[in-house]
Formats: structure tokens, sequence, C-alpha cells
């Protein structure tokens, strides 16, 4: 056997623009993910409670989507006009409903470091920006009665802390998080 001499140096990671993976594992959470989560859970739960309270007026909500229906289409039958009217209220209570159960559910997953929580997330902060705009401009005055302003005013704080989110989990300090190992 031929004498080769010493190995050669090991790389540096200096140059490197992600840290070891030893360094990532005892990352610590960073804080614009902690604001998101809090935003999220916050937002969630003021999203359910504006439609807990839209849906104390769901017979106002049913009679007013029907008579807009039943002037839209005069000749439609009074059958189409109630399922048309039920499936209405439907979207604006069930679909509220399952956008703030999908907030709360994938912010603990996004809090844990689950990358794809994060993708779900910016879907459902889309759509809650459509849900509220589409809400907002529908619930008129006969529905709510005295209930509009502070429904509304719910929805926009909904809006507002989930856009506030959307955008924490994107900023950069929570990159690192996401691609850190994750212990089993």
């Amino acid at each position: 056997m031929s004498d080769l001499g010493a190995p050669p140096p090991r790389p540096s990671t200096a140059r490197l623009s992600m840290p070891p993976m030893a360094a990532l594992e005892d990352l610590s959470r960073p804080r614009v993910l902690t604001v998101s989560f809090w935003c999220w859970l916050l937002g969630s739960l003021l999203g359910a409670v504006s439609v807990a309270v839209t849906a104390t007026k769901m017979s106002a909500m049913r009679a007013e989507f029907a008579r807009l229906a039943s002037e839209r289409d005069g000749e439609a039958a009074q059958s189409t006009i109630d399922s048309v009217a039920a499936a209405s209220v439907l979207i604006v209570i069930g679909v509220g409903i399952v956008l703030a159960l999908f907030g709360l559910l994938l912010a603990g997953a996004m809090r844990a470091g689950r990358g794809w929580a994060r993708i779900f997330l910016s879907v459902v902060a889309v759509l809650v920006v459509a849900y509220v705009a589409l809400v907002s401009s529908a619930l008129t005055d006969p529905m709510l009665d005295t209930l509009r302003t502070p429904v509304t005013a719910g929805l926009l704080g909904y809006v507002a802390l989930v856009v506030v989110a959307a955008v924490c989990m994107f900023l950069p300090g929570a990159s690192a998080w996401f691609r850190r190992p994750k212990g089993n």
C-alpha cells in the first residue's frame, strides 16, 4: 500500500446560506410565527363569533334572501325561491364556520413548523378575504337590523387579523423554522 498522505480538509460551512443541521434543530420559534399563530387564533375566534351573531338572525336572512330571489326572477316557483334562500343562508353561516375552523386547526400545525400548513393557511386567508367581501355586501339592513355594524366590524377585524397572520408566516425570520428538521 502506498501512503497517500493526510486527507483533504473538510469544507467550511461558513459560506453556506443555511446554518448546519445541528443549529437548526435547536432553533427557537421565531416571534413572527408566534404573532401569526395568535392572530390566526384570535381572528378565527372573532370570525366564528361574528358568524354566530349573524346566525341569530337566520329567519330574517332567509326572508330577505327569498325576497331578493323573487325580485330577481318573478316567474320562479316558491320552492325554488325557498331553496335559493336556504342555500344563501347556508353559505353565509356554513362557510364562515368552516373557514374559522380551518384557521384554528391549521394554525397549530403551522406553529409546529409544518410547511404544508403554511400553504393551506395562505389559501384560507385568500378565501377569508373573499368570504368577508361577499358577506359584507350581501348582508343588508333588513337582515341584521341593529347588528349590522357589530357584525361588519367583527368581519373586518377578522380579515385584518388573518392578513397580518398570513404576512407574518412569510417574513424572513419564519423561513428557517419551516426548514429545520422535525423531531419525531
